[in-house]
């Protein structure tokens, strides 16, 4: 994320090459244990955490034609946006695991900044930010201190 010094969200995208209907990506979403919050998807945590972290591991964005769109329509793109700063390290496996799985699914790949990934190297870069995060702060993702500097920051 750019001009973010607390590398708060670790974002990918699955270009689906194709327009998919709203039933369509419901199905896929939900057999990857995706959870349709009103009309957007997440991928939950199974245990509940400490108050101070998210809830949610993978938020979901959905695109169509550039433009951000509800469940409830057609969709082109997928944007998996992971919450690094707000939950524990333990969660990168798990996001990395959850993201190339949905794009087999789509018969796609994991793009990060424009680049098919794997998930090696999506758990480097996942990795890299940490680095970033203790150097710079001295607090790991989903400490309470780091969400307190979160807070006072924005």
């Amino acid at each position: 994320m750019m001009n973010d010094p607390f590398n708060q969200i670790v974002s990918v995208v699955i270009e689906l090459g194709r327009l998919y209907s709203p039933g369509e990506i419901n199905r896929i979403m939900k057999e990857s244990g995706a959870v349709l919050h009103y009309d957007v998807y997440g991928f939950d945590r199974t245990e509940k955490g400490p108050i101070w972290q998210s809830e949610t591991y993978i938020y979901v964005a959905l695109f169509c034609e550039g433009e951000e769109v509800d469940a409830q329509e057609s969709v082109d793109k997928i944007e998996l946006q992971y919450p690094m700063a707000t939950i524990g390290a333990e969660y990168i496996s798990k996001f990395s695991d959850t993201t190339l799985n949905i794009a087999s699914k789509f018969d796609s790949e994991v793009l990060l900044d424009g680049k098919a990934i794997d998930k090696e190297a999506l758990v480097s870069h996942c990795e890299s930010l940490i680095t970033e995060l203790m150097n710079e702060w001295g607090e790991e993702p989903g400490s309470q201190t780091l969400r307190i500097l979160i807070e006072q920051n924005q």
